[in-house]
Formats: structure tokens, C-alpha cells, sequence
């Protein structure tokens, strides 16, 4: 019975550490230039996401993207991580966006796309 307490204890311990250890740092884009929405941002989405029978005007797929108001019901400004965009255009999984056998977006333009969030996703 000791053996089991001090197998839980250690465990304990381990997991407490690893906890502690492996926090995910918030990137430094304080000498990052601003991402303009209107000549960076929207083309990606115009180009990758858009298109009919996806998240455009002509037969949109639950929803459309083509305007900033559109795409901020899917951000939240400030907070990448959290945005719904984010997490479809990182994400492998099921709801891995755009859908095969379009392209993944590539990491310059998933960076884009990620610091204009993270300086608060304005409609610049």
C-alpha cells in the first residue's frame, strides 16, 4: 500500500512540474509591422476561403468571409489562439481548413493572419 501512495505522490510531483515547465509563451510582435487587413489579410481569404460552394457569396457553406464584419464573427481580436480562423486554418483534424484537395494555407500567410489578430484584428 505504501508503495502505491508514494507511486501516486511522485506522480504527483512530476505532473506538477511538467505543468509548470511547459507554458506556451506569447509571441513578442512589438517590432512586428502592422497587418493590414484590406491588402494582406482579405486576399488570403478571398483566394483560399471564398470561393463558391465554400465561405463565399454564391452558395456559401454555413457562412460567408467576404467582408471584415464577416470574418470578425469568427475572431477574437487580440487572442489568435481563440480565434475560430485560427484553429480551422492550424488545426489537421476534421475541421481542418481549406478542405482537401485545396492547399493548406501556407506558414508566411498563417503567420499573417495570426499577428493581425494578435494586434487586435483592425479594419485597416
Amino acid at each position: 500500500m505504501w508503495n502505491i501512495k508514494l507511486a501516486f505522490i511522485t506522480f504527483l510531483v512530476f505532473a506538477a512540474f511538467i505543468s509548470t515547465t511547459s507554458c506556451v509563451t506569447e509571441p513578442d510582435l512589438g517590432d512586428y509591422p502592422a497587418v493590414s487587413f484590406q491588402n494582406e489579410v482579405q486576399p488570403i481569404l478571398a483566394a483560399n476561403c471564398s470561393q463558391s460552394g465554400c465561405h463565399g457569396a454564391v452558395d456559401p457553406e454555413e457562412f460567408t468571409l467576404q467582408t471584415y464584419e464577416e470574418v470578425m464573427l469568427h475572431v477574437k481580436a487580440g487572442d489568435g489562439r481563440k480565434s475560430a480562423i485560427y484553429e480551422a486554418i492550424t488545426d489537421r483534424g476534421d475541421e481542418f481548413m481549406p478542405p482537401s484537395p485545396s492547399a493548406p494555407l501556407t506558414d508566411n500567410q498563417i503567420r499573417t493572419i495570426f499577428v493581425w489578430i494578435e494586434q487586435g484584428a483592425p479594419n485597416n
